[in-house]
């Protein structure tokens, strides 16, 4: 970890090889599940926004352009750029986020494809198109039922023909969003039917896509269609399912591992309180080990007297509230398996030994979802790379 004056007392574990091992075993999906059209192969659309949901943007999108992936999503134009200087001229890199007229500029200069919804933004983008003489691609977000960005279904034909007369434009791909893909098939299925009116609208009136897209990693997984040829997939790519259901479709590697090392060791006696509030009192002499990691490392407050870490291989609960900087584990099973010495390292999230946690059980915990996990501690704590 360039940069860094000492070695840091908790730390993220990026496993790049698992990200390979479920990229291929999500190409593997898509080609099941969509439909290749005029003659192109399903194509795969990584979703590395968030800093790849906390898991690293550069590096993880990295290793997918060596693998072949040469199309990426990202939020915002930050992201865009950040992502263009690290892979180079090749991929396509597609903003979720675009919207803001004064990053025209930094969009043309660095070949980002924007997502459109509103004309304004449309109108300027062409604009800046001819003054450069290019002819740009754009994708069109068309909202089913999400309810944030994107041009109604409704109203979604009459845009994109709007579009299409635009002389430095071209309409290259049309995308949704499935915000229910997980718990209302029925409604999934509506949006579909909904966003399937759109496509054949457009192409009655002579507008031709290369792309076609809204199969997020619940929507790939989930459902077949014959309609979209763009697999989008974000969660699934960091070895993290999006429902259960899913683990009995494909076999994911988890990438991400979570590590902090034990500061001290000490004896709590009966009836003597722990933490902040003393939310939890001792009921016998119990053992315990400091441990370096907090809220301030994105280690939820919710955690607290609920979660626990891998010492030995064993699960140690955690006692009391989260602190910024700390939390303490009972290492009394621990100290079954053998010794706990300072300078140990414990696993917050990952694998040690034969015991697991996962990052489904840290958000159960917390009551959120695994999103927030991997996002709160990947993009706070310093990252090592596994190659």
């Amino acid at each position: 970890m360039k940069g860094r004056y000492t070695p840091p007392q908790a730390w993220v574990e990026i496993d790049l090889k698992a990200v390979l091992h479920n990229y291929n075993e999500i190409r593997k999906i898509a080609r099941r599940q969509l439909e290749p059209r005029r003659g192109r192969a399903v194509d795969i659309l990584s979703v590395v926004k968030a800093d790849a949901y906390g898991h690293g943007m550069l590096e993880v999108a990295g290793v997918i352009a060596k693998e072949g992936g040469a199309f990426f999503a990202v939020s915002n134009a930050e992201e865009g750029v950040m992502l263009r200087k690290r892979l180079g001229k090749k991929p396509r890199i597609l903003l979720f986020e675009a919207t803001i007229i004064d990053l025209i500029p930094h969009l043309i200069k660095y070949d980002l494809t924007p997502a459109v919804c509103t004309m304004d933004f449309t109108c300027a983008y062409d604009k800046a198109a001819a003054r450069r003489g290019r002819r740009l691609p754009v994708h069109v977000k068309i909202d089913t039922g999400m309810g944030r960005m994107g041009v109604h279904h409704t109203d979604a034909v009459g845009f994109i023909q709007g579009l299409s007369a635009f002389k430095h434009l071209k309409v290259e791909g049309l995308f949704t969003h499935f915000p229910l893909a997980d718990t209302d098939e029925a409604f999934t299925c509506a949006q579909m039917d909904d966003f399937a009116k759109v496509v054949s609208g457009a192409i009655e009136r002579g507008i031709a896509f290369t792309f076609l897209h809204a199969a997020n990693s619940m929507g790939l997984s989930g459902y077949k269609n014959r309609l979209f040829n763009l697999a989008r997939p974000g969660v699934m790519l960091y070895g993290l399912y999006p429902s259960e259901n899913v683990r009995m479709l494909v076999s994911l590697k988890p990438v991400m591992c979570v590590k902090a090392t034990v500061l001290l060791l000490k004896t709590i006696a009966a009836g003597s309180g722990v933490s902040y509030g003393h939310t939890f009192k001792a009921p016998r002499d119990i053992p315990v080990a400091v441990v370096s990691i907090g809220y301030s490392d994105g280690y939820l407050r919710a955690l607290s007297n609920k979660a626990a870490v891998l010492l030995n291989g064993v699960r140690c609960p955690v006692l009391g509230r989260v602190t910024m900087d700390q939390i303490v584990v009972d290492i009394t099973q621990a100290l079954d398996v053998g010794q706990v010495n300072v300078g140990d390292e414990a696993v917050v999230m990952g694998r040690q030994g034969r015991g697991f946690i996962s990052a489904d059980e840290l958000a159960e915990w917390a009551g959120t979802i695994h999103y927030e996990i991997t996002c709160s501690l990947g993009n706070r704590l310093p990252r090592v790379m596994l190659k």
